[in-house]
């Protein structure tokens, strides 16, 4: 199972450097600069603990949003500022966050104290660490079962297909195709697992060697980065409206790419 981090911030050159510095040590980080997002966030996916930058929301908005968190949510929870409050402090840890972090920080203490908190946390309950990145990527439902509640789940996955929906196209899971208007838009089998891999991190910023490791199972060692763009480029021309004008797969220009995908949502086929 994939683990991710949150970060809620306002502050791009904040997410950039924590995100590269979280890339290049195995973590994967998904940004978001609405504080509501990560409480639907936490609902729906498997986090491992979350970074709260506390100048995003007010002080009121932020100690209501952590109360709710904490009622279902008992990973770590480190929070950062730009100048020490007391009373706000205290405020916090009533709610059991893990960290109060007052800049200036080094962002390898951020993750630094991150996996102190989760080491704790594995003692306390005799389990293993969370992986905090897949680097394989395998073609299976466990992109579905993320979207599914737990009681929905079938014993039996075989007696229906899933597919995924977003506007006009469809992801056909069980036979790795998408179709638009129910014509096989031709996708080769590494473009359906970029694709694949890019829809299962969807709002998150993914450096080419994270989609190299993903999707071609490799590091950049032979300076075959080049090789992304490529892929992107031809995958971008199957199944966006105007490639020119990119509506789901975004450039991050000087990291990676990301998938904007909103609207996606579970299709089921019982034939």
């Amino acid at each position: 199972m994939q683990e991710r981090l949150i970060l809620v911030t306002k502050k791009l050159p904040l997410f950039m450097k924590l995100n590269t510095y979280c890339n290049d040590h195995g973590w994967m980080v998904y940004n978001t600069t609405d504080p509501e997002e990560a409480l639907d966030f936490i609902n729906h996916r498997h986090v491992a603990g979350i970074i709260y930058d506390l100048d995003t929301a007010s002080p009121e908005v932020t100690l209501s949003l952590i109360k709710k968190i904490r009622e279902s949510f008992n990973k770590p929870i480190l929070t950062l500022t730009a100048k020490k409050d007391f009373e706000y402090e205290m405020k916090l840890f009533g709610l059991h966050v893990d960290d109060y972090i007052v800049e200036p920080y080094e962002y390898e203490e951020i993750i630094v104290r991150m996996q102190q908190c989760l080491w704790g946390r594995t003692i306390q309950t005799s389990q293993q660490p969370p992986e905090l990145i897949d680097q394989e990527v395998d073609v299976d439902d466990s992109l579905i079962a993320e979207y599914l509640a737990p009681e929905k789940h079938s014993s039996h996955p075989h007696h229906h297909h899933n597919h995924l929906q977003l506007d006009d196209l469809l992801l056909d899971i069980d036979h790795y195709r998408v179709l638009k208007n129910n014509e096989d838009l031709g996708l080769t089998p590494k473009e359906f697992k970029l694709l694949y891999f890019l829809v299962k991190n969807r709002g998150q910023v993914i450096s080419r060697e994270q989609l190299l490791r993903g999707v071609w199972n490799y590091n950049d060692d032979l300076g075959t980065s080049r090789i992304v763009d490529i892929h992107i480029s031809h995958l971008r021309d199957k199944i966006e409206p105007d490639p020119h004008h990119p509506k789901y797969i975004k450039t991050v220009r000087g990291f990676g790419y990301t998938f904007e995908g909103h609207e996606l949502k579970i299709v089921k086929d019982n034939k």
